[in-house]
Parts: structure tokens; C-alpha cells; sequence
């Protein structure tokens, strides 16, 4: 289950995500699960991806950093279309820091858009939670776009909230199957 909240701040102009994916498995399978290559990159085609680039990056106290890359179809409203074009180019970094007795790690999460000012910073948990696990995402979405920026942010924010319930669909799918 997905649950989230969005809020903008001003006069900053950045629109905060917090938001959550539920897993049906432990903390210790769940990262398993979200450090795996060919899992990071059923995500990134669920949500409509195409030239998909996947790399994970494991450190010696146990951290990991997934790397990943796709092309988006540039599904936006009419104010920001003409930034963008048909497609966009997502760079996306989870960084997992080391576990602790339970499992449980906290971590960051960046995200850019190639050749758009549109940014997303924050950090991640992932932790144990009834008889599975959650990870917890706060971020901020800052669109350097003059006018529209608020809107744009809004709008990356709502795609991010839907891009997170596409990955509780496909964790589900591969922890069932």
C-alpha cells in the first residue's frame, strides 16, 4: 500500500513528497529485492521506461547504490511541455546505507532529468514493519522554471507518487512469484 502526502513550501519554491512502499518480506529480503538489477529494472519498465540502464554498486560495510537511467515518455501538461519535448532522460540514485541488528537502513534518494531543471533530493528508510517492511521517502522537488516551477514541481511529485505505487505492484509480483 502507498501512502503519501504532498505539501509546497514557500517561498522557497520546492514542493515536498513523503511517501511510503509497502513489502510483504523482512527487512533483509526487502533490500535484497530492491538491490537486485533485473527487480530495479522491471520498476523502471512498469513505469513506461525504454533504454534502461541498471547498475548497483555494493560497499564493504554492506551499503549499496543503485544507479539507474530510462527515457520517459514526457507525459506533462501543456505549460511544461514546451521544456521538454516528447521524452525525458531520469537519472535516478538510492544510496542504502549499512543495516543494523534489525535490518533496517536509512539512505538517500536523488533524481534528475536531463536537460530540465527539475531535481528531487531526500532520503529513504527502509525498515521493518507489522510482518513485512516499508520504505519511507521524504524528498523535495525544485523546478527552476520561471512561472511554472510550482506547478511543475506538483506535477514531478504526483509522477513520483504513481511511479512508488508501480513498485509496490512489480515488489509484489517478484516476492510472490
Amino acid at each position: 500500500m502507498l501512502g503519501s502526502s504532498i505539501r509546497t513550501r514557500e517561498p522557497l519554491v520546492s514542493t515536498e513528497l513523503s511517501a511510503h512502499v509497502d513489502f510483504p518480506a523482512d527487512p533483509v529480503r526487502t533490500f535484497e529485492l530492491v538491490v537486485d538489477e533485473d527487480y530495479v529494472a522491471a520498476v523502471a519498465a512498469a513505469t513506461g521506461g525504454r533504454d534502461i540502464e541498471v547498475s548497483v554498486e555494493h560497499g564493504a560495510d554492506g551499503s549499496a547504490t543503485v544507479t539507474s537511467r530510462r527515457t520517459l515518455p514526457a507525459e506533462l501538461p501543456s505549460y511544461a511541455r514546451a521544456f521538454v519535448g516528447d521524452a525525458i532522460r531520469l537519472h535516478e540514485v538510492r544510496h542504502y546505507g549499512p543495516a543494523d541488528g534489525s535490518g533496517a537502513r536509512s539512505g538517500t534518494v536523488e533524481g534528475t532529468f536531463e536537460g530540465v531543471p527539475v531535481r528531487i533530493s531526500g532520503t529513504l528508510a527502509l525498515h521493518g514493519a507489522g510482518t513485512g517492511s516499508v520504505i519511507d521517502f521524504t524528498a523535495a522537488v525544485t523546478a527552476s522554471l520561471p512561472l511554472v516551477g510550482g506547478k511543475v514541481e506538483r506535477f514531478a511529485a504526483e509522477q513520483v507518487r504513481a511511479f512508488l505505487a508501480k513498485e509496490t505492484e512489480v515488489a509484489l509480483a517478484h516476492l510472490s512469484g
